[in-house]
């Protein structure tokens, strides 16, 4: 029935739709427990991938645990495109991390989120990894936008009520939100959002109408973003948007420590969150699980 309907992030390029479904509702499943609420039946829960609309057709699929292993060696040096460049800046400025020595912004950028905890120290090639998929998500001349929200409205049905999007994913599923106002979702839940950056927000399709007054077709938009989560930089959507009822958590909860890559970034542990399953139960009275 797919009554919620979880959009991943950046990554997941090489997992299996299957694998990221079924931590995800683990995950999911967690948080409800945690907070004394119903949990959706498994069935009830589908997901949104759009990980290998970011691959060619010939490139095959990787195993559950090998997403980072199969990274490109970037350097700062394949930072070419200005928006990448923009990006670059723009999360390092939502760091805590110190001031490194670099000979460009650029690089000073990728020092910084190297060694921001809040990530989990990534290496510079995961981080141009992530910036680079963002940028052609949002690139109006690449496939990628397409692919992904045609994968979108086949997974939303009638019965979808929550709509939950990660990181990129909650750019994806915003989009897919307002180009669909005749879905009958309750609830948009975003986690660890880049929407409030001018750079993501100038790109997106349809564009937005004038500051306060960008909502999806939905009853409510519940968005948490974490405090030290450079990648959700804007942590209060409202006065770009309207009506959102921002969220920001200090301390995320840990779930399956191993499985993050990208420290409170991680949707692991946004979905553990008592805000998530708050929202989720809000949506979906008990009466109708």
């Amino acid at each position: 029935m797919s009554r919620v309907v979880i959009c991943h992030g950046i990554g997941y390029q090489y997992k299996h739709a299957e694998t990221m479904l079924t931590e995800w509702y683990d995950a999911l499943r967690v948080g409800m427990t945690n907070a004394a609420h119903p949990v959706p039946d498994a069935a009830d829960v589908a997901a949104v991938y759009y990980g290998s609309c970011f691959r060619s057709r010939s490139t095959k699929s990787g195993g559950a645990d090998d997403e980072l292993a199969d990274i490109p060696s970037f350097k700062i040096g394949d930072v070419r495109d200005p928006f990448e460049l923009e990006l670059l800046e723009a999360f390092a400025e939502g760091t805590d991390a110190p001031l490194a020595d670099g000979k460009g912004l650029g690089q000073i950028a990728l020092r910084r989120l190297e060694r921001h905890e809040g990530l989990g120290k990534p290496m510079g090639r995961t981080v141009i990894w992530m910036i680079r998929q963002v940028r052609r998500y949002l690139d109006a001349s690449d496939s990628v936008r397409a692919c992904a929200q045609q994968r979108f409205a086949r997974v939303v049905t009638p019965d979808t009520r929550v709509v939950i999007g990660h990181s990129l994913g909650s750019v994806v599923a915003y989009e897919a939100l307002r180009a669909h106002p005749e879905w009958n979702v309750h609830t948009f839940i975003s986690l660890g959002s880049p929407l409030g950056l001018r750079a993501v927000r100038d790109r997106l399709l349809p564009s937005p109408p004038s500051a306060g007054d960008a909502l999806p077709a939905v009853e409510r938009w519940v968005n948490v973003a974490a405090k030290d989560d450079p990648i959700a930089l804007v942590k209060h959507l409202a006065p770009g948007f309207g009506d959102v009822d921002d969220q920001p958590v200090v301390n995320l909860p840990w779930h399956k420590p191993g499985k993050y890559f990208f420290g409170s970034h991680s949707v692991l542990r946004y979905l553990t969150t008592g805000e998530v399953a708050d929202a989720v139960a809000k949506a979906l009275p008990a009466t109708d699980l």
